[in-house]
């Protein structure tokens, strides 16, 4: 069927920004020849009211598949098979997945059991139309971010994973209703994995999708007390962290805050590098920042080529001058 599957992912009890970014894009790149829907796997608290769902029909979803469970959380290991047994069940020429932490880990399970291709991280989209039907080129970097390679996969559905941020929502319908299905699957939750205990991050710096503004570190920090004064300056100024690769593979801050190819996309009104030299696959997660600040002591470092504003001065130094400042400001 000439359908792109969505799926559609919650924050608490509401659609993220970032899921009506891909409808939007979806809609805009089917030229309306093809149905939009949207899968929304709904936990116990979730409410798909008038509001939402005039929201996911305005920015271009003519379906919404409700997939209703009784789960108050996200189950990497569970929700693959509920997206699996709605590809198999409406049968969609196209799914999409956010490149999030949840698309990463649900999207390669679900095209391993429907035996398909997948394509990662994508930063462009297009459909052409065939004798048989829709296919979907991907786009996405290569060779360290220097080449963009556009695949066209063999096989069906196609699917990718599209890096946040890359597209903006646009509105579409202003009149008309949204076509909601509900769906209930009996799937074997016997896993030899249990979920004891759901502990909620309630730290606001750990969000980067959405960031106003970003304080990213790397190796100049140093060290974890580099990275604590970075916390206490990321709260002053009500900032989400960032790092970069290097910086999580030495253990200096956890992996959820790495911003890069293999990391997280941001772009934030104002990005601000401490010790951050400027590796390609730091950039390209980046670089379509409004404003980015380096701090850095080597005057010839990459980052500085993408920077609007460049202080050449060592990090950590700059960080206790900020933090001193601002400690005084507040007093």
């Amino acid at each position: 069927m000439n359908e792109i599957l969505v799926y559609t992912q919650l924050n608490k009890n509401e659609i993220c920004d970032f899921s009506y970014d891909l409808i939007s894009y979806a809609k805009e790149i089917s030229k309306n020849e093809t149905v939009i829907s949207s899968a929304i796997i709904a936990n116990s608290d979730f409410i798909l009211d008038e509001n939402k769902k005039k929201n996911l029909y305005k920015f271009g979803a003519d379906k919404v598949y409700l997939i209703k469970e009784n789960f108050s959380y996200y189950d990497k290991y569970y929700f693959p098979d509920l997206i699996f047994e709605t590809v198999k069940k409406i049968n969609p020429s196209i799914v999409l997945f956010n490149s999030t932490t949840e698309g990463r880990e649900i999207a390669p399970k679900t095209a391993s059991k429907l035996n398909t291709g997948l394509t990662a991280d994508c930063t462009g989209l297009e459909i052409i139309k065939k004798e048989d039907g829709f296919k979907l080129i991907s786009t996405r970097p290569t060779f360290g971010g220097k080449l963009m390679a556009s695949i066209l996969s063999k096989t069906t559905p196609d699917m990718s994973t599209v890096r946040v941020n890359t597209f903006k929502k646009k509105e579409f319908n202003f009149e008309g209703e949204i076509e909601v299905i509900e769906l209930n699957f009996e799937v074997n939750q016997n896993s030899s994995i249990k979920i004891l205990e759901f502990i909620e991050d309630k730290k606001e710096f750990s969000t980067l999708e959405n960031a106003k503004i970003i304080v990213s570190g790397g190796m100049g920090l140093k060290n974890k007390e580099g990275f604590e004064k970075l916390e206490t300056f990321a709260k002053l100024i009500n900032a989400s962290i960032g790092a970069t690769r290097k910086a999580v593979d030495k253990g200096l801050i956890d992996r959820k805050f790495q911003i890069g190819q293999t990391g997280k996309c941001a772009t934030p009104e104002i990005y601000i590098a401490f010790g951050i030299k400027g590796a390609i696959h730091h950039i390209v997660g980046m670089e379509n920042s409004k404003k980015i600040i380096a701090v850095n002591t080597d005057k010839n470092a990459p980052i500085f080529n993408y920077a609007d504003f460049g202080i050449i001065k060592d990090a950590n130094l700059v960080l206790d001058e900020l933090i001193s400042f601002l400690q005084k400001e507040k007093v």
